[in-house]
C-alpha cells in the first residue's frame, strides 16, 4: 500500500511537470500582434479631471498621470511597487535620510529629470501656497509639517540634490519604508503644468488626444525605458461598451446581469481595492456615547446576510486595515440581544430609535436595508434609514451631524496609519467625535516606531483599539471587476494607487 502511494504521488508531480511545461511552451507559442495592433482598449471610465500631479484627487487623472510620468517609484505589473527611476537607495547610519542614485531620464521636450527635478517638486508638494491635499504625504520629512503650515520656507524641506543623479531625503526620525508612498502619482516628478495634451512627461506614454468621448494615449519614445514597452495605444472610452464592444478590457459596473458577462470576451478578473466600508457612529451622540451599545449593534451585525448585496469583487470583512496579510482574531465577544437589554436597563429604556445615514445609490440601499433588518433583530431597537445624495450626505458626516452613518474610507497611500488617523483625538477628519488617550498614544507610538514591522504591529493594537470600542464596524472590502481580452497580457491591477498598469502590457494573437 506504501509502495502504491508513493506511486501515485510520483505520477501526479510527473503531470503537474508536464501541464506546467506545457503551458509555458503555450504561453511562448503565442505571438504577438506587430506594432500597428498593440492596442489596448479600456470602456466605462470616466475622463481624467485634473492635469496637475499635485492636486488630482479623482482616479482617472491619477491612473492617466502614473503612466505619462515615471517618478522614483512605480507600481508595477503585479500591482507590487518597485523602483521606477531609482538605480539604487540607501539608509544612513542612524536611518533618517535616504539618499536615492537615480536613472537618466529626459521629458518629451528633452529636458532632463534630475535629482533637482525632484528637489522642486517635493518643495511645491510642502509648500501651503500650493494647498496639496497630498503635502501630509511629506509629514515624516524634516520640516514638512512647518512648511505646509506656513511658518517655514520651502527651501527648508528635508531634501536636496547632492549632484545631477542624487537625491537626498531626511526624515524627522529614522523610519524604515518610507520610499513606498514615492510611488504614489503626487511624487511624479511634473516640470510644468498645462492642458493634458501639451504635458511635458517623463513616462512610458503621452497624451495624444481627449474629448468628450474618449482619452488616448500614445507610447513615449523618449522614455528610457522605450524597448520594453510594447504597447503604442491606449484609447481609454467613457462608454461602457458592454452590449457593443465585446472586446477590451471592461470595468463591471455593480448589477450586471450573468448574460451580458457571459457575451464578454476574456476572462473575468475580480480585484480587491484598499477601500473598507463601514459602520461609524458618533460616539457624542446618544445613544452611541454608550460603548456597550455601539457592541451590541457590532455583535448583532451578520456580514453573511450583506453578501448578496455586494458586487462580485467586494468582500465582507471584520477588518479595518483589509490591507493587512497578517490575520486578527476578531476581539468582540459576547451576545448580542443580552448586552443589548442590559444596555436598555441600564439607561432606563423599553426601546431605543436610531438613524442610518446612508447616500442615494443602489447598493447602499441594498446594503442599508440589510442592515436595519439585522439590526432590528434586537428586541427594542428601531433603524430608520436615510438616504442623502452623496454630497449632502458627506457634508452632514464632516460637520458631525449624524447619529450613525454607512461610510467608507480609500487610503490613496500604502501604510496602515492611511486608516487609523482619521480617528486621532485632534485630526481634522474626525467626525465621529471620538477621543481616547491609548489609541492615540498607540499612534505616536507607531510613528516613532523604526523598524517597518514592529510599527505596522503597533499600528494593529490601534485598529484592536477601534474594534473592541466599536468606534468603527467593519462591513466589507471594496473591490473592482473586469473582463480582460484574453489576448492582452501583463496588465496589473493593483489593490492601491491607479486603477491599472499597463507600462508592459502586450497583445498577442487569439
Amino acid at each position: 500500500m506504501k509502495r502504491f502511494f508513493i506511486g501515485a504521488a510520483l505520477l501526479g508531480s510527473v503531470l503537474i511537470l508536464f501541464f506546467v511545461i506545457w503551458y509555458g511552451q503555450r504561453e511562448q507559442a503565442r505571438e504577438l500582434l506587430p506594432p500597428e495592433e498593440q492596442i489596448v482598449t479600456i470602456h466605462g471610465e470616466t475622463l481624467p479631471e485634473q492635469p496637475n500631479t499635485l492636486l488630482a484627487i479623482d482616479p482617472s487623472s491619477q491612473t492617466v498621470l502614473s503612466h505619462i510620468y515615471e517618478g522614483l517609484y512605480r507600481f508595477g505589473a503585479n500591482g507590487e511597487i518597485e523602483p521606477g527611476l531609482v538605480e539604487t537607495m540607501t539608509r544612513s547610519e542612524d536611518g533618517a535620510t535616504y539618499t536615492f542614485n537615480l536613472k537618466a531620464s529626459q521629458t518629451v521636450n528633452g529636458n532632463a529629470i534630475t535629482a533637482e527635478t525632484f528637489v522642486d517638486h517635493f518643495r511645491m508638494l510642502a509648500d501651503d501656497d500650493t494647498n496639496s491635499p497630498f503635502s501630509f504625504l511629506l509629514g515624516d520629512v524634516l520640516n514638512a509639517k512647518a512648511i505646509s503650515l506656513g511658518t517655514k520656507e520651502p527651501e527648508m524641506l528635508g531634501v536636496k540634490a547632492i549632484d545631477e543623479q542624487t537625491l537626498e531625503l531626511t526624515l524627522e526620525r529614522p523610519m524604515e519604508g518610507f520610499e513606498q508612498i514615492l510611488a504614489m502619482p503626487a511624487f511624479l516628478p511634473q516640470t510644468m503644468i498645462g492642458e493634458w495634451r501639451n504635458l511635458d512627461v517623463n513616462g512610458p506614454f503621452q497624451v495624444e488626444s481627449i474629448d468628450a468621448a474618449q482619452t488616448t494615449l500614445i507610447k513615449n519614445e523618449t522614455y528610457y525605458d522605450a524597448d520594453r514597452v510594447t504597447l503604442e495605444k491606449v484609447v481609454i472610452w467613457t462608454d461602457e461598451g458592454l452590449s457593443s464592444e465585446p472586446d477590451g478590457i471592461h470595468p463591471i459596473p455593480y448589477g450586471t446581469d450573468e448574460g451580458t458577462l457571459e457575451s464578454l470576451e476574456g476572462k473575468l478578473v475580480d480585484i480587491p481595492r484598499s477601500g473598507v466600508f463601514y459602520l461609524k457612529p458618533n460616539v457624542d451622540e446618544y445613544p452611541f456615547d454608550d460603548a456597550d451599545f455601539r457592541r451590541a449593534l457590532a455583535l448583532a451585525l451578520d456580514r453573511e446576510a450583506v453578501e448578496e448585496s455586494l458586487a462580485r469583487a467586494e468582500r465582507t470583512t471584520e477588518r479595518l486595515l483589509v490591507t493587512d496579510q497578517t490575520k486578527m482574531e476578531t476581539t468582540l465577544e459576547g451576545e448580542a440581544a443580552t448586552l443589548f437589554k442590559d444596555v436598555l436597563d441600564r439607561l432606563e429604556e423599553e426601546e431605543i430609535e436610531i438613524e442610518l445615514l446612508s447616500f442615494v445609490d443602489e447598493e447602499a440601499r441594498q446594503i442599508a436595508r440589510t442592515i436595519e433588518t439585522e439590526l432590528e433583530q434586537l428586541p427594542g431597537l428601531q433603524v430608520n434609514v436615510v438616504e442623502l445624495p452623496l454630497g449632502d450626505k458627506v457634508r452632514k458626516e464632516v460637520a458631525g451631524d449624524y447619529a450613525l452613518s454607512l461610510s467608507g474610507w480609500q487610503p490613496d497611500y500604502p501604510t496602515f496609519s492611511a486608516y487609523l488617523t482619521q480617528f486621532e483625538t485632534n485630526n481634522y477628519l474626525n467626525s465621529s467625535g471620538y477621543t481616547d488617550e491609548t489609541f492615540d498614544r498607540l499612534m505616536n507610538e507607531a510613528r516613532s516606531t523604526e523598524a517597518l514591522a514592529d510599527r505596522n504591529e503597533t499600528y494593529r493594537q490601534a485598529e484592536k483599539r477601534l474594534l473592541e470600542e466599536a468606534v468603527v464596524i467593519p462591513i466589507y472590502q471594496a473591490g473592482r471587476s473586469y473582463a480582460v481580452d484574453s489576448r492582452y497580457a501583463e496588465i496589473g491591477f493593483p489593490v492601491i494607487g491607479p486603477s491599472y498598469v499597463l507600462t508592459f502590457s502586450k497583445v498577442f494573437e487569439k
